[in-house]
């Protein structure tokens, strides 16, 4: 199904006031939000008076903010599927060719990362993850080469890091013996996987400590998460490169703050790589 509402703000964005822009922009590319927020609440994030905001819903043909929200969530239930920023990508008329396109929209979603806020939250989890502290992490079905990814770099220097993987054991086994210590990172963007959100809740109702890796502060893990990582891309794009630069700093981040320890099992491991063979160099 069509979003209708950002089809129609596609249509009139041309003729639009300065302030309507605004709006628009921030609608378009944080929908999933908008669909929760009060218009109070919208007006102080885009910074615009109320007035503004139903005067420019008013122009969209609906009768009043209340309408327009309700729209917006009907619409949210059946058009946030997994493949809708595929779906997206295929549909958007790019203006040059689609790699230069998409790499100035992804400098977009990057410049648009950086906040006061997410870098609060980045040190506090920077400040969750200790050497002695095992990390379990999680990641399903679109965001599981994100966890991946994480496990990776993480793992690289870091001991106790476990990837939490959907398969013939039975997860909870595993589970059952984990510490109060032990923490978990939740990787999960809309539409939310039930199985990473069951596994999140687990650790919460064990009264273990939670990073979320999300895309709306309204998300089901950002609700029960200690420290909160919202990370939003454009409707139009279909990409994690936000989010792999938010794990490269993050993991870069914690080694640091481990200097000696993580270089000197960068080097170990380094050095068992080399002695078995396992990269070829050419000479």
């Amino acid at each position: 199904m069509e979003n209708k509402i950002l089809a129609l703000i596609d249509d009139k964005y041309k003729d639009f006031s300065k302030t309507n822009k605004i709006i628009s922009d921030y609608i378009k590319y944080n929908y999933t939000d908008v669909s929760f927020l009060s218009i109070k609440e919208l007006s102080e994030k885009i910074g615009v008076s109320t007035a503004s905001i139903s005067r420019y819903v008013n122009t969209l043909g609906f009768k009043g903010y209340q309408e327009f929200q309700k729209e917006m969530q009907n619409i949210l239930k059946v058009e946030i599927e997994p493949s809708t920023e595929v779906k997206n990508a295929i549909l958007v008329e790019y203006e040059n060719s689609i790699l230069s396109d998409l790499i100035r929209l992804n400098i977009k979603n990057l410049e648009d990362l950086c906040s006061d806020e997410l870098c609060r939250e980045l040190n506090k989890a920077i400040e969750m993850i200790r050497w002695d502290r095992k990390v379990y992490i999680i990641g399903l079905r679109s965001t599981y080469t994100v966890a991946y990814h994480l496990y990776y770099m993480l793992s690289k220097y870091k001991p106790n890091v476990e990837l939490i993987e959907l398969g013939v054991d039975n997860i909870y086994d595993k589970l059952t013996f984990i510490n109060k210590d032990d923490m978990l990172i939740s990787i999960s963007f809309s539409k939310y996987s039930g199985n990473t959100l069951r596994i999140t809740e687990f650790f919460h109702n064990n009264g273990n400590e939670i990073i979320a890796i999300t895309d709306s502060a309204f998300s089901p893990i950002a609700q029960i998460g200690d420290v909160s990582l919202i990370i939003q891309n454009r409707h139009d794009t279909f990409s994690f490169v936000s989010v792999m630069t938010l794990i490269n700093a993050l993991t870069v981040s914690v080694g640091k703050k481990y200097k000696d320890n993580s270089l000197e099992r960068i080097k170990h491991k380094e050095e068992v790589l080399k002695n078995n063979d396992i990269h070829v160099i050419k000479g």
